[in-house]
């Protein structure tokens, strides 16, 4: 193993020095700044310690106290502080997560206080995760009959859960933004709420796809669209969106987008390309209640990035157990703006209710709207 320190005006520049000479393999052990009494003393250095196992020819890669232009200096450290960024979100997000396991450890860890031991077994059987059946049993008073205790409870569970009030589709120009996995039931979430705004607001609507990939997707929201009476367009790209609004220049705009899994970072960033380009005044995520509670989670931060969004949740009809889905809507604390529960236009969509979930997990079953 060859270990070595190199020094440089910033880390960033050490790190340059000590990925050329020892190659992209070569492992940082420790950095600060220079300490070394012959560095310049006018100036503040840096230094790094690396590590490499093999030895590296001299002949292949040069080093850096030989002339090399600005310009390959300068790719060299933005392709270092790429990679320095990348592994430090990697590094803060094991944190992130070792923390959530050790919470979760200490919290299984507590027992469950007399007299809530029953609740606690009545919220697993709903399938809410242990440690919300655990935080919300030990809220439940000892005292008092099961129905008060389950009354509390019942409250317990609908102050975790985030509500926000529907879209504001009476605003000068709202643009609507629709974005979810595959299968979420966008393209039937925007038809609901269009016919809303179009029949019971009597606003002016513009529908709008960008999911080119999907020819059903495109013909289904051309037959929504004249059913509805209402223009719909086609943007191939996200830079085509402000011109068709402007055209149309409608009172409320719904943009769909095709649906993407985990595993295509490059679309999923494109969708969030479009919220940019069509300037949007609302953010709308939609997400099945039938996705497990930690697909549920990552998914709905993976697609909306950086993005606020509102929430709405799909496909309730389709879940007898409501405890997985509320655990991660516990988990997220994003706000939840509609729940749809079928496929009826525009019928199946409603303001979301925190107690109403709450009602849904305490009675179990089908979701009744």
């Amino acid at each position: 193993m060859i270990v070595k320190r190199f020094s440089g005006q910033t880390v960033e520049e050490a790190l340059i020095r000590a990925k050329w000479e020892l190659g992209d393999e070569a492992v940082l052990l420790s950095s600060g700044p220079a300490k070394d009494r012959w560095w310049k003393v006018w100036e503040k250095g840096y230094h790094v310690l690396a590590a490499t196992d093999y030895p590296v020819s001299k002949n292949s890669r040069g080093t850096l106290d030989e002339p090399h232009s600005a310009h390959e200096v300068a790719a060299g450290q933005s392709q270092m502080v790429e990679r320095i960024q990348t592994t430090q979100d990697e590094r803060w997000d094991a944190v992130l997560k070792l923390l959530s396991q050790v919470d979760r450890k200490i919290d299984q860890a507590v027992p469950v206080a007399p007299g809530a031991g029953e609740w606690y077994d009545f919220l697993l059987e709903r399938e809410l995760p242990p440690e919300w059946a655990r935080r919300l049993a030990q809220g439940v008073p000892s005292e008092g009959t099961k129905e008060s205790q389950q009354e509390a409870l019942q409250r317990s569970a609908a102050e975790h859960l985030m509500i926000q009030p529907v879209l504001p589709l009476t605003r000068p120009q709202a643009v609507i933004v629709v974005i979810g996995p595959t299968g979420a039931g966008k393209t039937t979430t925007i038809a609901k709420l269009a016919t809303y705004a179009r029949l019971e607001l009597g606003r002016s609507v513009l529908l709008v796809t960008t999911d080119t990939y999907r020819v059903a997707a495109v013909e289904q929201l051309k037959t929504f669209g004249g059913i509805l009476d209402v223009p719909v367009a086609v943007a191939n790209r996200p830079q085509d969106l402000p011109a068709i609004i402007r055209e149309h220049s409608p009172e409320v705009v719904f943009v769909d987008t095709p649906g993407h899994s985990l595993s295509q970072p490059m679309q999923i960033r494109q969708s969030q390309s479009v919220m940019k380009y069509a300037h949007a005044t609302d953010v709308l995520l939609c997400m099945p209640a039938t996705a497990s509670r930690s697909l549920f989670v990552k998914t709905a931060q993976t697609l909306a990035g950086d993005h606020a969004v509102s929430l709405c949740l799909t496909k309730v009809d389709e879940v007898l157990s409501p405890g997985t889905v509320l655990g991660a809507l516990m988990d997220l604390q994003w706000p939840l703006a509609y729940i749809a529960h079928g496929q009826n236009v525009p019928e199946d969509i409603g303001p979301a209710s925190a107690d109403g979930l709450a009602q849904w997990l305490m009675r179990g079953g089908a979701y009744h709207g």
